[in-house]
């Protein structure tokens, strides 16, 4: 807090208390209307309220308010000047006074008041300008360096500069380049220009003499200097300092900046705080030597800051909010006084006092402190810390939080037709449907007092939950909430999943935040009905189920389409969304009589994603519950088989060109959507390029074929963008069937035959649901991940794939390759099922038997490369003698007749040596005289690039 105060001299309310002022609201002038004449206090609110203040004493008193009055607009900006030649005596000024389509000039007239009422004030109307144009400030000054005359240009909110002369002359202009954006105006008398600030952050000059015979001559212009200011500006004002020199100065949001006339910077000063309005003026007259150029600042904070020029000589502290406008005044017995006005209309005149800022300092706790109250003390702050940042045990901090927060959260089975879909604003192409909908209950209960509370309920694409957020703030201990929930479908697109999540994130009292979740599957009855199933499908995968605990049959899956008690062997089931009339999307689930296999088969991808998900979580929820350990509690070890496949194992086989076939209509309808954006981006711009013309176009030049161009363009602009929204809508429909696809290949391959570190790479590369972004497509963000596999994993980069990955370094969106993208797509597919469909012996025996085949053999005979070993022994302990068989922790299946090709100068598919340092540099050194050609001895086994101290080490470059 500063040690000083703005002292307050005198203060009144404004009639107008709702926050109609600002920075133009406030004047302080003179207008001749007798001999020992002060400043009067004139502010204009932005409803349109007039207002005339005389400050007499250091009080507020009745006769104070000489005039107080009602405009039938908004008051933009007030203004004191000569502004009409009529007036004789040259001490008289006028009230100019800017409204949204008119400014008035008025004379300002006194009343001599009866007895003790004191003198009113009158205002008589001496001109009026019209203009067609909506207002947004003015300047003011002897445009053309005129003596014993003001002119006053209006600054509209197209850029259009209105200029007003005494004799009525009239005329407009415009600033050469892009349409400006409303931004201050200010006149400098000593060379007869203007300053603009444009919408590039460019200060910019240009002389009334070119303005004014722009509109002439139709000569094009350009500024007479231009400096870059490099941020938005709050106000600006040009002050005379020296007799040959004016200065520009401008507050902007972060910096005070200071020009001279000519465009050179004097100072920039850097504010540390959030400024809101400035006023500078000049001590002294600007051709005496000892002039000063003094400076108020005002913050946000409530602040005022005095300079000199770039130097700060006095800081006070206001009582008050922090005003909106301030300005220097000279009043009855305060001469130098500081008049602000607040947002709420409170008009203070005050003055910098000397009295400090009364406060007591607290006494000190002298108190002696013992070492165990010390210690104590220290041991619980060390505790709080612990608690808040200790994540070593993850299961601690997850049940502490479940016990703070117990959150409980179920969806019935059954379904429901009495939907209300206008109260909860249902499409009319989904509520014409008239689709089943689910309820869900979620139940709350706080244990422990929390400062805020969130529920954030997540539901696939197309699915909608009737409250989807929750907030609470100040929770105390023992509160209990119940939430009904309705979850319905919003949108007719296909559902990759019937998994809901609720996530509760909660911050304590001390700051500690933690998050909760909670798990709930809507029934499959939602979306799909029973029907005839079908005998043949172009696409059938099966499942077999390898747990004891779990009965291989559909009534253990799909008890809702079933009896209880039913030995149906088959099932069909017809999706009811997106519910398409001449399309019926039906999917066959069928068990085996005398084996644990169930077959799913469809002719559509669509069906796939939550029959699978239905059947992979169903047997993985039974056989948790009959007493196993659950998958996430054991950390993936080096050679470990998928634990899943314990539970349930799927046949390997992905539907590789259906999948394919829905990423290639995906990105087609992303590059029509850019193409229609830049198409939309050349239509406006020909728009612009068209209403400027017929701007700059006089009155007596013919306007109609530029007005018809407009109006055909218009027509076509809005044809274009219906046609991209229709665009979109296909977009988000082909998004959720891509969402479908990848989840199927998540599924089969979750559930596939293969080590487990294997399947959790690749199912983090396979990410859904399924995002585009504006500059990004899904395509090109899961171009890194592949680009990854490529050159560190199943896809690791041989002879036939290009030295470089799909996106390099200075890659842009368009040099984007979908090609190689989608060729690396089907690989990736292609080797994990040719990989799963080995036996488990054959991984072991063919890796050994080519270990123990000759070196001497091998010089006569090309040792052939076995794709499905190199795949299974992708992690492995230590890296082996002799030959080396290329065999990394996710090492590329290669085909028989690709060779290597080895690169020494790309480290990204290297990896990094586990031995380094000065004592493992021989060894390397006979190892690599055997093995000049290979590169296994470079071992990534946590698919972690290397440190630099590791890749450093290897390179031979020692720190």
């Amino acid at each position: 807090m500063s040690l000083f105060n703005v002292c307050s001299w005198w203060s009144a309310q404004c009639g107008d208390t709702a926050g109609n002022y600002d920075v133009a609201s406030l004047l302080c002038a003179r207008f001749g209307l007798e001999a020992q004449e002060k400043d009067y206090i004139i502010v204009g609110s932005q409803s349109g309220q007039l207002s005339i203040y005389y400050p007499h004493a250091n009080e507020f008193d009745a006769t104070d308010l000489l005039l107080e009055t009602q405009m039938s607009a908004p008051i933009l900006g007030l203004y004191a000047g000569k502004f009409s030649g009529n007036v004789r005596n040259e001490n008289v000024n006028q009230l100019a006074v800017l409204q949204p389509n008119v400014i008035a000039i008025y004379n300002v007239q006194t009343i001599s008041g009866l007895a003790e009422y004191g003198a009113q004030l009158k205002l008589q109307l001496q001109t009026e300008h019209k203009f067609q144009r909506v207002a947004f400030s003015m300047c003011q000054g002897h445009f053309g360096q005129v003596k014993g005359r003001e002119f006053f240009c209006v600054v509209h909110l197209d850029g259009t500069l209105t200029f007003y002369e005494q004799d009525g002359i009239s005329y407009e202009c415009r600033f050469p380049g892009q349409r400006s954006l409303p931004a201050p105006v200010v006149y400098c008398e000593r060379t007869d220009s203007f300053y603009r600030f444009s919408a590039t952050w460019h200060l910019q000059s240009y002389s009334y003499q070119d303005l004014s015979h722009s509109l002439v001559t139709k000569s094009s212009y350009q500024p007479i200097w231009s400096q870059c200011i490099g941020e938005g500006i709050l106000d600006m004002r040009v002050v005379q300092l020296k007799e040959s020199c004016s200065y520009i100065m401008i507050l902007g949001e972060r910096n005070f900046i200071c020009l001279d006339d000519n465009g050179k910077f004097n100072f920039i000063l850097k504010l540390d705080y959030a400024p809101k309005c400035f006023y500078s003026f000049v001590v002294g007259y600007y051709w005496e030597p000892g002039a000063r150029l003094i400076t108020a600042i005002v913050s946000d904070a409530s602040k005022l800051h005095i300079y000199e020029e770039a130097n700060i000589i006095w800081a006070a502290q206001w009582q008050q909010p922090a005003p909106v406008a301030i300005q220097r005044s000279n009043v009855q017995a305060l001469a130098g006084s500081i008049v602000t006005l607040s947002e709420t209309g409170q008009l203070t005149v005050g003055y910098l006092g000397a009295r400090p800022y009364q406060f007591q300092v607290q006494p000190l706790n002298v108190e002696e402190l013992t070492f165990a109250q010390a210690h104590k003390q220290l041991q619980q702050l060390e505790d709080e810390i612990k608690e808040s940042v200790d994540i070593r045990d993850m299961d601690a901090l997850n049940q502490q939080a479940a016990d703070q927060v117990r959150l409980s959260f179920s969806i019935e089975q059954e379904i429901f037709d009495d939907l209300d879909t206008l109260m909860l604003d249902v499409p009319a192409d989904v509520a014409v449907k008239e689709l089943p909908s689910a309820k869900g209950l979620l139940k709350l209960k706080v244990r422990a007092e929390l400062a805020e509370l969130q529920l954030v309920i997540q539901t696939p694409c197309g699915v909608r939950c009737s409250q989807e957020t929750l907030s609470l703030v100040d929770i105390p201990a023992g509160t209990s909430r119940e939430l009904p929930l309705d979850f319905y479908m919003s949108e007719l697109l296909h559902v990759h999943s019937t998994r809901i999540e609720v996530f509760a994130s909660f911050v304590s009292h001390r700051g500690i935040p933690r998050v909760i979740q909670q798990t709930a599957y809507l029934p499959l009855s939602m979306f799909y009905r029973s029907c005839q199933p079908q005998k043949a499908a172009g696409i059938k995968l099966t499942y077999t189920i390898t747990s004891k605990h779990v009965p291989p049959k559909l009534l253990t899956f799909f008890g809702e389409f079933l009896e209880a008690e039913s030995e149906t062997q088959a099932l069909g089931l017809q999706l009811l969304c997106p519910g398409l009339e001449k399309l019926t999307e039906v999917i066959t689930v069928v068990a085996a009589k005398n084996s644990n296999r169930l077959r799913i088969q469809s002719d559509h991808v669509e069906t796939f994603a939550m029959i699978l998900e239905r059947i992979v979580e169903t047997t993985m929820q039974l056989d948790s519950s009959a007493g196993l350990l659950k998958m996430h509690k054991k950390k993936p070890k080096r050679g470990v088989l998928n634990r899943c496949v314990e539970r349930i194992i799927a046949a390997p086989f992905i539907p590789i060109q259906a999948i394919l076939h829905r990423a290639d209509v995906h990105h087609e309808t992303q590059q029509n959507i850019r193409k229609q954006t830049e198409q939309l981006e050349a239509l406006w711009q020909q728009f612009k390029t068209l209403q400027r013309e017929l701007q700059e176009q006089s009155e007596s030049e013919p306007k109609e074929t530029l007005t018809m161009q407009i109006e055909a363009n218009y027509d076509h602009l809005i044809l274009e963008g219906d046609k991209l929204v229709e665009i979109r809508r296909d977009e988000r429909r082909q998004r959720s069937d891509l969402n479908c696809a990848v989840a199927l290949a998540k599924w089969i391959i979750h559930a596939l035959n293969l080590e487990e570190r294997v399947v959790n790479v690749v199912s983090s590369v396979l990410s859904v649901p399924v995002e585009d972004w504006t500059e990004l497509s899904w395509e090109e963000s899961m171009a890194p991940g592949i680009d990854m596999l490529h050159h560190f994993g199943p896809l690791m980069r041989s002879k036939s794939t290009s030295t470089h990955g799909l996106l390099d370094e200075n890659s842009t969106r368009n040099t984007f390759d979908y090609a190689c993208f989608r060729r690396h797509f089907a690989t990736l597919f292609d080797r994990i099922v040719r990989l799963a469909s080995s036996s488990p012996g054959e991984r072991i025996t063919q890796p050994t038997a080519a270990m123990e085949q000759p070196v001497a053999d091998a010089a006569h005979q090309p040792q052939s490369v076995d794709e499905i070993g190199n795949m299974e022994r992708m992690l492995n302990d230590k890296p082996r003698t002799g030959k080396p068989n290329l065999s990394s922790s996710l090492e590329a299946v290669e085909d028989e007749e690709e060779e290597e090709e080895y690169d020494e100068n790309d480290l990204r598919d290297t990896g990094y040596r586990k031995n380094y340092g000065a004592a493992a540099a021989g060894e390397d050194q006979q190892q690599q005289q055997q093995t000049t050609t290979k590169r296994s001895e470079w071992v990534n086994e946590d698919f972690e690039l290397p440190t630099t101290e590791e890749l450093f080490s290897d390179l031979g470059i020692w720190w």
